[in-house]
């Protein structure tokens, strides 16, 4: 299983700056909306890469634009903002070329000696406790207002986030109890020798109160993107995907952008560590390097604990293809499920579904054992898809789109609190190069192959972005 990058013409197109829809737009229907849909979901993406004279050098350093689509009454309203972060605001008054990215360098270099790369807000939303947080690896939360989309401020959970931690842009939520659990890169200084950093692990409870259950310690500083929850554990599979201290050293003085200086390390061994939720030894199972991204779920199987992740052939994907991001699209990866005995023995079953990514699944399901997982299909050799595949008999299904469109992350959304996991709709932003615009398609879950239940068009282009998430609660309009 390889993966290439290929020039892409609708690229260029689709990675154009987009407009902010400050007040609610009643978008353009066709089919028929189902009468039981009806919420509000809200995506998050990078929609500009440069402006005021920062050109981004890698689609990360995109400043994140908060979207929301409201499904009520048999219509769909649309808004978008940018969140107000310093460096987009410091893009607003001509500064971009002072801006330091993941990926990209300030054009000075006393702009970049000694600073962190700026947030860009751009990976994730997700709404939980009344709050909407807009979330990515580089920084802390951004409260958004969830009705008009408003910049409140970083969200610190009431001083309660410690000051030198990040909170990751994957928390997962428990649906039998309502808790949101995250961890978090821990740079503050530990008292054990050799550990320089750790992971952090967070609850926050239903009402929105934020609680520090256990830091999992590291021997090197890794870039941690996701993890999974089960009944009792958090999951976390540590690959060696590590920041090289000679490199980091170069950059901290300014030579050298930060996103290089991490690197795929198999020597440094991967583990996976299992947190018990009710606190107690973590659990430390060491296996065969492997490079991913993307957690799907996981679950116990008995005194198994199965996790389900999309794999990639390498670390070039992030580190090479994605910086060509205006003019090729690279291949993606191929589901994989992780078995972990209670022996520490550690099988990996590869699934044969190729150039995938933004695994999703039943949310009603998180944590528990599960049948359908839809990933979002697109790359070099295939055309665009939305992909089921049934986790008990290997079935695959897909919605394929016209050639040249492409595809964000689907988003399940249940018919009601019973029914069949896949009794529901797939909500799905696309991209369509034909008429430079964007889409959103509703998808049914349990027919996925055939046409659109409906599709709403934007007036206007965005790329489809990253993550989001559906509530039930219908954001209210924005009127300027």
């Amino acid at each position: 299983m390889t993966t290439t990058a290929v020039a892409h013409p609708a690229a260029a197109a689709a990675f154009r700056p987009a407009v902010e829809a400050p007040a609610d737009i009643v978008l353009e229907l066709t089919g028929t909306l189902p009468q039981e849909l009806r919420g509000t979901l809200y995506r998050n993406g990078p929609g500009q890469w440069e402006s005021g004279g920062f050109y981004a050098a890698h689609p990360f350093d995109g400043d994140g634009l908060v979207s929301k689509f409201v499904i009520d009454e048999g219509r769909v309203r649309y808004q978008s903002k940018y969140v107000r972060t310093p460096k987009f605001l410091a893009e607003q008054r001509g500064h971009g070329d002072r801006v330091r990215g993941i990926y990209t360098q300030a054009k000075a270099l006393r702009h970049n000696a000694g600073r962190m790369p700026a947030d860009c807000a751009n990976t994730h939303v997700v709404y939980h406790a009344e709050r909407l947080l807009a979330l990515s690896d580089a920084g802390r939360p951004w409260a958004i207002d969830p009705d008009d989309l408003t910049t409140i401020g970083q969200c610190t959970f009431d001083g309660r986030l410690p000051q030198l931690t990040r909170f990751s842009p994957h928390p997962k939520i428990d649906p039998l109890t309502g808790e949101m659990f995250n961890f978090g890169l821990d740079l503050a200084p530990r008292l054990a020798p050799r550990v320089p950093a750790g992971l952090r692990c967070y609850r926050v409870d239903p009402g929105g109160r934020i609680h520090s259950e256990a830091v999992v310690p590291l021997d090197d500083v890794v870039i941690q993107h996701d993890f999974a929850i089960t009944q009792n554990y958090l999951v976390f599979a540590i690959a060696p995907i590590a920041v090289d201290p000679v490199h980091a050293a170069r950059a901290l003085l300014g030579f050298g952008n930060t996103g290089d200086t991490t690197q795929f390390r198999p020597e440094l061994g991967m583990k996976i560590v299992l947190v018990p939720r009710c606190g107690g030894r973590q659990r430390v199972i060491e296996c065969d390097p492997l490079v991913y991204v993307h957690v799907n779920n996981a679950y116990e199987d008995g005194s198994d604990i199965v996790l389900d992740i999309v794999r990639h052939p390498s670390f070039d994907l992030l580190a090479v293809d994605l910086k060509q991001f205006r003019t090729q699209q690279p291949g993606l990866g191929w589901p994989a499920r992780l078995r972990i005995g209670p022996a520490g023995r550690v099988e990996v079953e590869d699934i044969d579904l190729q150039s995938v990514e933004f695994p999703v699944h039943d949310e009603r399901r998180t944590g528990r054992q599960y049948r359908y997982s839809y990933f979002s299909q697109s790359g070099p050799g295939f055309d665009s898809a939305i992909v089921k595949l049934d986790n008990e008999t290997g079935e695959q299904r897909a919605h394929t789109f016209a050639h040249g469109e492409f595809p964000g992350e689907p988003i399940f959304v249940r018919a009601s609190t019973k029914g069949a996991e896949d009794d529901g709709w797939l909500l799905v932003v696309a991209y369509l190069p034909a008429e430079h615009r964007t889409a959103l398609f509703v998808l049914d879950a349990a027919d996925i192959e055939h046409a659109p239940i409906a599709v709403a068009h934007l007036d206007r282009h965005v790329f489809p972005g990253f993550h989001g998430s559906f509530t039930e609660r219908v954001a209210g309009p924005a009127v300027l």
